[in-house]
């Protein structure tokens, strides 16, 4: 009777302790699960942003820019000729 006594107490001590092993593995792949979405939120958080600046380095932005601020192109501009 001993030994039934013994194996049931192991038995139940390695049934609790991988159930708690259990537990802590889907909280560590909830926040796994977490982690990665987050991730893929900055992924495409990022692409956009990559975007916009490509739109508003463009050439034509920098020209549109340049010009709405007074620059005017150097091959329209009056040279003169500074005498020293």
């Amino acid at each position: 009777m001993r030994t039934a006594v013994k194996w049931g107490l192991m038995y139940w001590g390695l049934l609790l302790g991988l159930t708690a092993l259990g537990h802590y593995n889907q909280q560590l792949n909830t926040q796994l699960r977490q982690l990665q979405a987050a991730e893929a939120d900055l992924r495409r958080k990022e692409t956009q942003l990559l975007l916009e600046r490509y739109r508003m380095t463009s050439p034509l932005a920098l020209r549109e820019w340049a010009e709405a601020n007074g620059y005017i192109p150097m091959s329209l501009a009056r040279w003169q000729r500074s005498t020293p």
